[in-house]
């Protein structure tokens, strides 16, 4: 169970971070995230990253080894940028589908997360971020 939730940390904050292309500033992005998921006794603590965005590459490929992330769908309206993307791995599929707004140095986001790992009933959780523009991308 602790290998699913260190996969799903690192899965969405490649997702969430990545999928602005109006209204933010490009550069090195500070967020947290709460993950919820119906059923579970212990929630996982929120955790805090730092991503660098980029309107010339708003998708950030996952750092995970053995999972190939493909953004499946996505939209942007102003400041607020739908997606949906699909990671696959040996170890099983994730699915999120969510939104982000920006706007000007801050952001928030919710997204659903579908989970199939191999050997293991399909889980469901919902990740809500807050995030803050820091600065320029480190070099």
């Amino acid at each position: 169970m602790k290998k699913i939730w260190i996969v799903l940390m690192v899965w969405f904050m490649v997702v969430s971070a990545g999928s602005a292309m109006a209204q933010f500033k490009d550069g090195s992005w500070e967020m947290t995230t709460q993950m919820e998921m119906k059923g579970m006794p212990h929630q996982m603590p929120p955790a805090t990253f730092r991503q660098c965005i980029t309107k010339s590459d708003p998708v950030v490929k996952n750092q995970e080894k053995g999972y190939d992330c493909k953004t499946t769908s996505l939209k942007v309206s102003g400041g607020t940028v739908a997606y949906s993307v699909e990671c696959k791995g040996k170890d099983g599929t994730m699915v999120s589908t969510g939104t982000n707004t920006y706007t000007g140095s801050t952001m928030s986001g919710t997204a659903t997360i579908s989970l199939k790992m191999k050997g293991q009933p399909g889980m469901q959780m919902t990740s809500r971020m807050k995030g803050k523009y820091i600065g320029p991308c480190p070099k």
